[in-house]
């Protein structure tokens, strides 16, 4: 039976919006895509994910490896609180899920200085979390088992109680080798649907 959902964030509950940030930067269309492919497409931002260098160290490191925008990066960084916006019904899904008797758990690959500022200023959505897992704070990053097992000690689930809602299939896999349902989100409305459809099926079950 599903007691606990588990969600990651970016492109799940938040617009991860970079393109469109550096859009409203002035930049234009080839700037654009040089500073995507130098910043949030880029290994080394799987580096900040982890935590385990200085952010500025890793900043300092991209901007050295693309002189050219080394600029546009300083001023996409500057602008990083705006990188992310929270889908309209987020705030309303967990509140309704939360309300239904579930509890909700975060479990997202975040950059530790970021998910500060955003904690602050986009995720309006933070009330109805009972817990969360942090890729910068405990040094691993999804799909490593290790942090879904992590997640499920730190708060005593038990997998097979357990949805996982995220983005990317190489995550969803990792979580159900463990046992945990999952849904794989390319669409947030289609994945509340189908999350809303699971869950009458469990309390019908009950």
């Amino acid at each position: 039976m599903i007691k606990n959902i588990i969600f990651d964030i970016g492109m799940v509950l938040v617009d991860f919006r970079y393109r469109a940030l550096c859009k409203e930067l002035g930049m234009d269309e080839e700037t654009v895509e040089a500073v995507a492919k130098a910043m949030p497409e880029n290994p080394d931002w799987n580096i900040l994910d982890l935590g385990i260098m200085p952010q500025e160290e890793i900043i300092l490191n991209i901007k050295k490896n693309n002189p050219h925008i080394s600029k546009e990066i300083d001023v996409f960084w500057d602008n990083i609180s705006d990188v992310v916006r929270s889908f309209p019904q987020s705030k309303e899904w967990l509140s309704e899920l939360k309300a239904r008797g579930y509890r909700i758990y975060l479990l997202t690959n975040y950059p530790e200085e970021m998910f500060s500022i955003h904690c602050k200023t986009q995720f309006d959505f933070l009330g109805s979390v009972d817990g969360m897992v942090v890729s910068s704070h405990v040094k691993l990053t999804k799909p490593d088992a290790r942090i879904f097992e992590l997640l499920m000690s730190k708060y005593n689930l038990i997998p097979q109680e357990c949805v996982f809602l995220d983005d990317r299939i190489a995550n969803t896999q990792s979580a159900k080798a463990l046992g945990i349902e999952t849904i794989t989100v390319t669409d947030p409305v289609a994945a509340r649907k189908k999350l809303d459809e699971l869950l009458n099926t469990n309390e019908c079950e009950a």
